[in-house]
């Protein structure tokens, strides 16, 4: 009995990595790795809170698209995580970060979800993407409540501290769902796809 019960668990393991969103899935994780790299080794010193979700969420945001990729986007958020980590770049604050990066990309998964399923309009799509991706990003600002160092003083127009740290994460979120969105559409139009 043991021996057909191991069989069929090999059957269901080999079923899986053959699976169709498992390849998908896999694309994402490379684009997330890729991304992780780019933020480890392309430093921009920009000085601005959040720019380095623009370097992560649009590249996995347009594959999770091209792919279908259910879990797409949480998947890819954590690889490239987890790269940029190894790397010595701190994206998503560290260990600590880990999950609030999945929680950011199961936001945009969700969304994502929502707009395949109910194929929904350009402008709805800028729309949704706009939310979710500023969402999502703030919800990579909490990380920043937990590090031992705190919240460092911003400064956007004159304005200091979280509220101006706040408005770049809402702001470079919503950019990356934005450019994402016109991105995903255009190639879409371009290859002629029936995915619209």
């Amino acid at each position: 009995m043991s021996g057909s019960q191991s069989t069929a668990k090999k059957s269901n393991a080999a079923g899986l990595v053959h699976s169709d969103q498992f390849k998908k899935t896999l694309v994402c994780i490379s684009v997330g790795i890729f991304s992780g790299l780019f933020i480890a080794c392309i430093k921009l010193n920009l000085g601005w809170s959040g720019h380095k979700a623009f370097m992560w969420m649009t590249p996995l945001l347009i594959a999770r698209f091209r792919t279908g990729a259910k879990i797409g986007t949480s998947a890819g958020g954590m690889f490239a995580a987890m790269t940029a980590y190894s790397l010595g770049a701190n994206l998503a604050g560290g260990l600590i970060g880990f999950p609030l990066i999945a929680v950011a990309g199961g936001v945009l998964d969700v969304v994502a979800n929502y707009i395949e399923k109910n194929k929904v309009s350009l402008f709805s799509m800028i729309l949704l993407l706009a939310v979710a991706g500023g969402l999502a990003n703030l919800i990579c600002l909490v990380k920043r409540m937990f590090l031992p160092a705190g919240i460092s003083p911003h400064n956007l127009f004159g304005a200091d501290g979280m509220m101006s740290r706040a408005l770049l994460y809402l702001f470079f979120g919503s950019l990356s769902g934005i450019v994402a969105a016109v991105i995903v559409k255009a190639v879409s139009r371009l290859k002629g796809d029936s995915k619209e």
